[in-house]
């Protein structure tokens, strides 16, 4: 099983198949430990995450070409300034 969702298609991009199939994992057990002992919301996205995204994803046409470092770069950015978005920050 794999999480398909937006930003395991940067992880497969950035990282490999491999890879983003160890961090996909590792997000459904951080998620589901969450939901059971934190808040049901985790639980609820764990529970969702595994009835509707275990299908087969569609593959890239070309994962075999490594990246070059100005788009590594590129999505390193994207994905800080995303989380500079999403975080709050207190004063």
């Amino acid at each position: 099983m794999h999480v398909a969702t937006d930003g395991g298609r940067m992880a497969l991009a950035l990282f490999g198949r491999g890879v983003k199939l160890v961090f996909g994992q590792l997000f459904l057990v951080v998620l589901f430990f969450l939901g059971l002992f934190g808040s049901d919301l985790f639980l609820f996205y764990f529970t969702f995450v595994i009835f509707f995204q275990n299908g087969n994803e569609i593959p890239s046409r070309n994962e075999v070409d490594e990246l070059d470092y100005g788009r590594v770069l590129v999505a390193t950015a994207a994905g800080v300034l995303t989380a500079l978005t999403l975080i709050p920050m207190g004063y």
